[in-house]
């Protein structure tokens, strides 16, 4: 009766002896180490969808950056786009003024002449 209550001095306070035990059993049952342990072509399988499943994710995620750094970079090139036309406008609106005191020069310009070639006719009588 006293020999149930002792406890073996090397598996009192050591945690090796339950993982070699179990180890054992493992390899007494052949059944149970497979049933233990996933078989190696269902994960490999399941690698491979995992590996699958994580690139699909990558590629998406990295699709929805190109598009929003496509549709970043149109907005820039838009908004340049109407910041030249802009200029554009403006430099027509320069050439018309331009344009529009030119005339007004070689109208005064003629209206001078023709005001010297009175005066100097009229001298010349």
């Amino acid at each position: 009766m006293m020999a149930n209550h002792l406890v073996k001095p090397e598996s009192r306070n050591s945690k090796r002896p339950r993982e070699l035990e179990s180890q054992s059993q493992m390899q007494d049952h052949p059944e149970m180490s497979s049933l233990g342990k996933p078989d190696s072509s269902f994960s490999e399988c399941s690698g491979l969808f995992y590996k699958d499943e994580s690139l699909e994710k990558d590629l998406s995620d990295m699709s929805k950056e190109i598009n929003l750094m496509l549709s970043t970079y149109a907005k820039i090139l838009s908004e340049r786009a109407a910041v030249d036309a802009s200029y554009v406008e403006e430099i027509d609106g320069l050439f018309r003024e331009a344009n529009t005191i030119e005339n007004f020069l070689i109208q005064k310009r003629e209206l001078l002449r023709q005001r010297f070639t009175v005066i100097a006719n009229t001298l010349q009588s």
